[in-house]
């Protein structure tokens, strides 16, 4: 069985073609805004040439993501903490929790025996867009994505900003710059609030299981994020190589147990 997932974040979307429960293509693209759709075939296109198969080769193309219903071509749609679960079943089978870790979202999941998500928490709607917020603070601060990864630990005594919403971290920061606050100390501080807000979400599971944590998601390439994340959760995560396309990935294995309701969300015209 071929089967294609699309998940279509806020900033990218990101293709996956499974054969017989195999990654044989992906894709990736920017969102394209109003222009989604056609970014997402670009992307399907790209992977599908990948895999060699052409578009009538799929059985099924399931679609996730805050972008999910704007893809005229998916079949169905799935929720994020569904695809999330699938993924880490799919890539660490002793996986009991995913945390997925977007330019909008944090989504965290704990996994069920008879059921893909025992619960799930998203973020709270003044803490959406860390993933985003990080990309905008590395230009005002003149500094490039790997600057900001390779950024070491923020001393607990050095400058802050507001862990609670992510426009009031910016005007902290700005304000921090302003006072004369190195760009490196800002950004430190930066990257630490971004990993307070997703401790929160992790943090509002109320029956949490810690014993093998899947972190996913575009922030997973930011390792100064990854690490102040792990210091603040007292977790050691397990990333994938494949954690950047999770998403895609979960909602292609969920086209392939096409037929339990369980997995999808209505569609809508």
């Amino acid at each position: 069985m071929i089967t294609a997932g699309i998940d279509m974040g806020m900033e990218t979307v990101k293709v996956v073609i499974l054969k017989d429960e195999k990654i044989v293509g992906r894709g990736k693209n920017l969102s394209g805004g109003a222009k989604r759709a056609s970014a997402a075939e670009a992307a399907l296109n790209d992977a599908l040439r990948e895999a060699g198969l052409a578009k009538a080769d799929l059985s099924k193309i399931v679609a996730t993501g805050k972008g999910k219903y704007d893809i005229p071509f998916a079949d169905s749609c799935s929720t994020e903490p569904i695809t999330a679960a699938k993924a880490a079943k799919f890539l660490c089978p002793e996986a009991s929790t995913a945390v997925d870790v977007g330019a909008d979202e944090t989504v965290v999941a704990t996994l069920g025996e008879d059921k893909p998500v025992k619960e799930m928490a998203i973020n709270e709607k003044c803490a959406a867009g860390i993933g985003s917020f990080l990309k905008r603070m590395a230009r005002r601060l003149e500094m490039t994505q790997e600057e900001i990864s390779a950024l070491p630990p923020k001393a607990r005594t050095g400058p802050a900003v507001n862990d609670g919403c992510v426009v009031f971290a910016e005007l902290d920061a700005l304000s921090l710059l302003n006072r004369g606050v190195s760009p490196a100390e800002v950004a430190s501080a930066v990257v630490d609030a971004a990993a307070i807000r997703a401790c929160m979400t992790i943090n509002d599971i109320t029956n949490p299981a810690r014993d093998c944590v899947v972190l996913f998601g575009g922030l997973t390439k930011n390792a100064a994020f990854v690490n102040a994340l792990q210091s603040y959760a007292e977790l050691d995560f397990v990333v994938p190589a494949e954690a950047e396309y999770a998403g895609a990935l979960g909602a292609a294995l969920v086209a392939a147990d096409w037929g339990s309701e369980i997995f999808y969300t209505k569609k809508e015209n």
